[in-house]
């Protein structure tokens, strides 16, 4: 019988040679594949802060904690009794977090404070605008032109002042850590959109932190911050406080009422910028004992009323007063009211 014609073996015997040069193929995937795998695991294990995406020291290297939790690794923020910046190991990252908020994670009070007190001005703002915008005496009194903001943070820092964040100042209460000469803490209250129209190119520059306590249900309201608004300060290291969710006074509502306004508004703040919000301003300043509890079960560590002083007590740290910037001043009468709050204690 005569055998399969020759283009039939030809045929077959190139069909042979496809199959096994696809299975070397696949062999050699997988092999690939495997190794690959395997030098993962030993970087991973040798440092489990390594990733793809930029070794273990890029600033997208790690995922952030969700808000209200510590970060985890070899460089996560200290714990309420430490104060030390995370560690790096690149120059152009020496003393500087992975994200601008990573010092507000962890942190938490122990029950017994390394301080008494501290002396620190906490200078308290609203508006900073065009005096046009003031509608009556009261918000005049709020307002200070942009022109008057740029005199007063150009004082501060010719006079050897130092904006500090409220992180700093927990830790210097809370676990004793160190101060500047002269530190100061800025505050504005409410949430205005001149807070990143006229604040935050002042700021910025300097390297200088300062507060911002936002009305949740405020945000992208006309003349307010909107969202994106409220993370572009976030993300300049800007510290975000909250000023409950509708500007109501604590000493008049429900302790639900209170509760609600308190963790709603941190809840929606940390769900906006996504990291811990720990800091609050009583609305128009009002505040009693009952306020204040809610306030600290709420998770603030550091709560703020209209009260002048400087002197900040570890025994009332809900309840904290502040130096007031008042519209209509002078340069010679905000220097006057620094310099006499630096000095008391």
């Amino acid at each position: 019988m005569d055998g399969p014609p020759q283009d039939d073996r030809s045929a077959r015997r190139r069909e042979q040679a496809r199959a096994r040069t696809a299975k070397r193929r696949r062999d050699v995937a997988f092999w690939s594949v495997l190794v690959l795998a395997a030098v993962l695991a030993v970087a991973w294990a040798v440092n489990p802060s390594w990733s793809l995406r930029g070794g273990s020291d890029g600033a997208t290297a790690q995922a952030e904690p969700p808000p209200g939790t510590a970060a985890t690794g070899t460089s996560t923020a200290p714990s309420s009794r430490s104060t030390a910046r995370p560690a790096t190991t690149t120059a152009a990252t020496q003393d500087a977090p992975r994200d601008a908020h990573e010092r507000d994670y962890g942190l938490k009070a122990s029950g017994s404070p390394a301080r008494a007190k501290v002396t620190v001005p906490v200078l308290m703002y609203h508006r900073v605008a065009p005096m046009s915008t003031a509608t009556n005496a009261t918000s005049y009194g709020l307002t200070i032109t942009p022109k008057e903001f740029r005199e007063q943070v150009a004082w501060l820092k010719r006079n050897g002042y130092t904006a500090i964040s409220q992180a700093e100042l927990f830790r210097a209460i809370e676990d004793g850590a160190a101060l500047p000469k002269k530190p100061v803490v800025l505050t504005f209250d409410d949430g205005y959109i001149d807070m990143v129209k006229d604040v935050l190119p002042v700021l910025e520059p300097l390297k200088w932190p300062a507060t911002f306590f936002i009305i949740s249900s405020r945000i992208g309201e006309r003349a307010f911050l909107d969202a994106a608004q409220v993370k572009r300060l976030s993300a300049a290291g800007m510290d975000i406080g909250s000023h409950t969710v509708d500007h109501l006074e604590l000493p008049s509502l429900s302790e639900a009422s209170r509760m609600q306004q308190l963790s709603q508004s941190r809840k929606e703040l940390e769900k906006l910028v996504g990291h811990p919000v720990r800091w609050f301003c009583y609305p128009a300043g009002r505040n009693d004992a009952a306020s204040a509890a809610s306030v600290a079960k709420a998770g603030y560590l550091l709560g703020y009323t209209t009260e002048g002083g400087s002197v900040l007590r570890a025994d009332s740290l809900t309840q904290l007063p502040r130096v007031r910037v008042s519209g209509g001043g002078s340069l010679a009468q905000f220097a006057a009211s620094v310099k006499a709050a630096s000095a008391a204690g």
